[in-house]
Parts: C-alpha cells; structure tokens; sequence
C-alpha cells in the first residue's frame, strides 16, 4: 500500500528532486485567472469581441498585454495586496471584487504610465479592503 501521506510531505519539503514548491503558487494562480479576465473585458471594450478564445501563443496580443501592463503589478505588490490569503484567491466573489477594484482604481493604467505615488496609495487602499479576508483567519 502506498503511504501517500508521506509521498506528498516529501514532495512539498523537496527532498525527493530537491525542488522547493513556491509557497504563494495559488496567488500566482490567482492573478493569472485575473489578468485573464481583465484581459477579456480590455478586449470586449476595444471591440475585438469575446466570442473568441484567448491566444496564448508566444507572441501573441494576450502575451505582449501581459508582459506590458500585467506583470509591473508584481513590482508594486498588487497581487499581495488584492490576495492576501488563499480563502481571498479560492472563493469566486472575492476574485470578482478584485477584478473590480483592478478596474475601478484604474490601478493597471496608472502603473503603465508610471504613476508610482498614486499607485502606492491605491495599494494602501487595497489592502484596507481586502483586510476583511484576513479577519476570518
């Protein structure tokens, strides 16, 4: 019989293939999904209409988004700030309320125009809202 609960404690701890898990793979999880929705409402606006699948070829108008107005949300911990716990990536209204705080605040246009004062006061604000999912730890 296969004892699975050791299986599964050695391969978080690495001592298998000595490769360490990254303890925040759910936020990175998370924001992936988010992006991909907001990504999906960027293109519904601009009238390229949401009937289609997302490319996600390399190279493609959903890899350049990401790479250019995306991930320097990372450099300003936006995704801390909006996922502080995995009850707030896990659960489908809190995603919803993120992605509307991702789009009322504007907060992906003011980080592409390099708008660092106001970015870190949006952030602030973020995690004053989101502080409601660490209350129920």
């Amino acid at each position: 019989m296969i004892d699975w609960q050791s299986l599964m404690k050695e391969e978080v701890t690495g001592k298998n293939n000595d490769i360490l898990l990254p303890e925040d793979d759910w936020r990175q999880e998370a924001a992936c999904s988010l992006c991909e929705l907001y990504y999906t409402q960027y293109r519904t606006q601009r009238g390229y209409g949401s009937a289609q699948r997302i490319d996600l070829r390399p190279g493609s108008d959903f890899n350049r988004f990401m790479d250019s107005h995306m991930r320097p949300l990372g450099d300003h911990e936006v995704w801390e700030a909006l996922f502080p716990n995995l009850e707030s990536a896990t659960s489908a209204g809190a995603i919803d309320e993120a992605l509307h705080l991702l789009a009322d605040s504007k907060l992906v246009d003011r980080v592409y125009s390099g708008d660092i004062i106001t970015v870190s006061k949006i952030v602030n604000n973020i995690r004053k809202k989101r502080a409601k999912f660490l209350d129920n730890l």
